[in-house]
């Protein structure tokens, strides 16, 4: 099935090199001020996290799922441990409502005495006149960056990945049908000048539905049941075809920009919405993306929807089966029904990774390593989203990370 995918024009393979020397990076002498090799900061973290919007989705509706009180109580957990963590760049998902929560990120950093900028992209907006003019006021999500001030953050552009019917902005909008964007922005390390792509986004999700379960179905309709089980694999492999155009999209864009101001490099962080074995990993695989989750040290198997640990993720009948499945089984005897049931429900059940740091040329030759973040509780047992963030540390070799962050990569 992921033939299907790997278009020859893209055929190039990933080459990730475990080696302790660092390779030059491209474009060093052009461009807005290239530093010297060795020069740069002896730590560089990027957190991407979906810090989850906080409201109930329905297929025509949205409304709120916390009161404002508890709204801000979740805010201030989320940034007492960005504080804790001290990234340098963090890049934000379900950022609900825009502009003014991610302006309060920035105050609540401001008043634990740090210095943040901002900037963000709507990708939700429904109909929006004028700031709370709106079919549904409590509705602006999407995108946000955060980097430290000395970092001279600056928005390029916030770039459409999917979506004809409407457009969001800030303050005002027309939203049709699902829309899909990435914010992209630019800032410069102090201690080389050099310049770095950051960008944030948040691809298509769809229907889940992930190798066991389809093989089940497949054997279903292949005994003879399920005739309209082609019909259920097609709209699946349209939400994959959504997510590689996606991702097709935001891999043009960045190498552009690269090409035309002399970027170092970049890292792109967000919510994917696929696995590890999904065609759309393979797609960005091809493009010559490089996975820091591969090429970091790490203490575990970094799941960032886990539907075990986090108890904001409610998995009841209705969500665990949703309507086209149960049209679906409708066709199967009960034995049969009852096999599709229980691998679909295990498939969503288990923990996933789906939350990724992708990157190009980004501090090349430097330890990475990865942690899961938001992991900690509140009184209530709860964590600060309904996903956990991941948190890529950036080491200079030269400094004392031989034991902690083990693996270096090099420009290729």
């Amino acid at each position: 099935m992921k033939s299907c995918y790997a278009r020859a024009l893209l055929g190039s393979s990933l080459l990730i090199v475990a080696a302790c020397a660092s390779g030059p990076p491209l474009y060093k002498d052009e461009g807005p001020g290239a530093g010297q090799p060795g020069t740069g900061p002896e730590t560089f973290k990027v957190l991407t996290y979906n810090a989850w919007h906080g409201l109930d989705t329905g297929e025509f509706w949205v409304t709120a799922s916390e009161t404002p009180e508890e709204s801000k109580a979740r805010l201030q957990f989320q940034v007492a441990q960005i504080a804790a963590a001290q990234p340098d760049v963090v890049l934000l998902q379900e950022v609900n409502p825009l502009p003014a929560r991610a302006e309060q990120y920035v105050q609540a950093l401001a008043d634990r005495g740090l210095q943040y900028d901002e900037v963000h992209q709507v990708d939700a907006c429904g109909i929006r006149l004028r700031g709370e003019t709106a079919l549904i006021p409590g509705l602006n999500n999407g995108l946000a960056i955060l980097a430290r001030r000395t970092l001279q953050l600056r928005k390029l552009t916030g770039l459409k990945l999917s979506g004809d019917l409407g457009r969001c902005d800030s303050a005002s909008g027309v939203q049709l049908e699902e829309l899909r964007y990435a914010v992209i922005g630019d800032v410069t390390i102090p201690e080389t000048g050099e310049h770095y792509l950051v960008a944030s986004t948040h691809l298509h999700s769809g229907i889940e539905a992930g190798a066991p379960f389809l093989a089940t179905l497949e054997r279903a309709h292949q005994a003879g049941y399920l005739l309209r089980y082609p019909e259920f694999r097609w709209e699946v492999e349209q939400d994959r075809l959504r997510r590689i155009g996606e991702l097709d999209r935001l891999t043009r864009t960045l190498p552009a920009f690269r090409r035309q101001g002399a970027y170092v490099g970049f890292a792109a962080g967000g919510d994917f919405n696929f696995e590890s074995d999904f065609p759309e990993y393979e797609e960005a695989v091809l493009l010559r993306l490089e996975d820091a989750h591969t090429l970091g040290h790490r203490d575990r198997e970094l799941h960032t929807a886990d539907p075990e640990r986090n108890a904001w993720i409610v998995l009841g009948e209705e969500s665990t089966f949703p309507a086209p499945l149960q049209s679906l089984f409708k066709e199967l005897p009960p034995d049969l029904a009852a096999r599709a049931h229980e691998v679909y429900g295990a498939e969503i059940r288990r923990p996933r990774r789906i939350d990724y740091l992708w990157m190009e040329s980004f501090f090349p030759g430097y330890c990475v390593r990865q942690d899961l973040f938001g992991t900690e509780l509140d009184h209530k047992g709860r964590p600060a989203s309904d996903h956990y963030g991941v948190l890529t540390t950036f080491t200079r070799p030269n400094s004392p990370c031989a034991d902690a962050l083990p693996t270096k990569y090099e420009l290729h």
